[in-house]
């Protein structure tokens, strides 16, 4: 028991060892704000326009996110415009 316990805590730190080496990409910090759900839904746009063949239901969530963002509903704003505009970039 004690030498599995060693063998799985040997693994961990080489494990931990290899993620700090790597360097991390740069943070991006969100805010649920009114001002990045239209941010957001800008992007979703631009991007919509860039993507001749937009994926099925891009249109709905876009739809939807931007009408939640005019009705303060941010967060689910938010939510939908991101899953759309994760689609569309799936897309390109």
């Amino acid at each position: 028991m004690a030498l599995a316990g060693l063998w799985l805590g040997a693994g961990l730190s080489s494990a931990a060892a290899d993620g700090a080496s790597k360097e991390p990409g740069p943070m991006q910090v969100t805010t649920d704000t009114p001002q990045y759900c239209w941010q957001l839904a800008a992007e979703v746009a631009a991007t919509r326009r860039a993507v001749p063949a937009a994926p099925p239901g891009v249109r709905v969530l876009a739809d939807e996110g931007q009408r939640m963002c005019g009705n303060g509903m941010v967060r689910g704003g938010i939510l939908r415009l991101r899953r759309a505009l994760m689609l569309l970039r799936n897309e390109q």
